[in-house]
């Protein structure tokens, strides 16, 4: 009877302790998981705030855009051993290029003045194969979108380029082509194309073309003060000339 009282509490002693060990454990395995998913939540939140400086541009920047570049400025030649990604940002006096950290290892940068840029289209994206194959439309509409800038310029030596880009900013092809549009308003808007160098001698040809107007509208008057011209046949001369400014 003493024996198996006995033989009980030793038994009893070893569950309280190997119950205390197994909440010892579980404890220890709780604090690890908690530790493991606090490091991965700061892992996260490293990643987020990565993410949004990546999205901004840099100092007196208005906005930044991914990009795809496609070629054309003399330094930077592409080949299927380097990766095609670059940031864009719109300055209020240049176009600004610079290296996404996919890119850097060859990727230095490089900045188009507004002043050099001859025009900025926007053309229709080359579709790839593999894109074809997997496109949701028979006639690929949805990927064949006007996502695509060519920045025509002319360097300091006098040599014309064109850069060309392909948008990446926005979830799809479609919606990329609608984020170039937005860039082309925001260009328009905060009078960065007036700066473009097209534009200067588009100007200047209708300033001498609205200077030219001005005189022969005032021979026309002349012409009619002296009596040469009647003031419908002057209305109609004048309203000629005022068309073609």
């Amino acid at each position: 009877m003493r024996r198996s009282i006995h033989n009980g509490i030793i038994w009893k002693g070893i569950y309280i302790g190997a119950l205390g060990k197994a909440k010892e454990l579980a404890g220890k395995a709780t604090e690890a998981a908690k530790t493991g998913l606090d490091q991965t939540k700061t892992l996260v939140n490293e990643k987020i705030e990565e993410s949004k400086q990546k999205k901004l541009p840099q100092e007196g920047g208005l906005i930044r855009y991914e990009v795809l570049y496609k070629g054309g400025h003399p330094d930077f030649q592409l080949d299927k051993k380097k990766k095609p990604y670059i940031l864009l940002d719109i300055m209020p006096e240049r176009f600004s290029f610079l290296p996404d950290s996919l890119s850097e290892d060859w990727f230095t940068g490089f900045e188009i003045p507004y002043n050099s840029v001859v025009s900025l289209e926007i053309v229709e994206r080359t579709i790839s194969n593999t894109e074809m194959l997997l496109s949701s439309s028979n006639n690929n509409s949805d990927l064949r979108q006007k996502n695509v800038m060519e920045i025509k310029y002319i360097d300091e030596a006098g040599d014309e380029y064109v850069v060309r880009n392909e948008m990446l900013t926005g979830i799809t092809v479609m919606g990329q082509a609608r984020v170039c549009q937005e860039m082309l308003d925001l260009l328009r808007t905060k009078g960065i194309m007036k700066q473009f160098k097209g534009t200067e001698n588009h100007n200047s040809d209708n300033a001498s073309g609205g200077e030219d107007v001005l005189k022969q509208i005032e021979k026309l008057a002349a012409l009619k003060e002296s009596g040469i011209l009647t003031e419908e046949e002057f209305n109609q001369k004048k309203a000629v000339l005022l068309e073609k400014l």
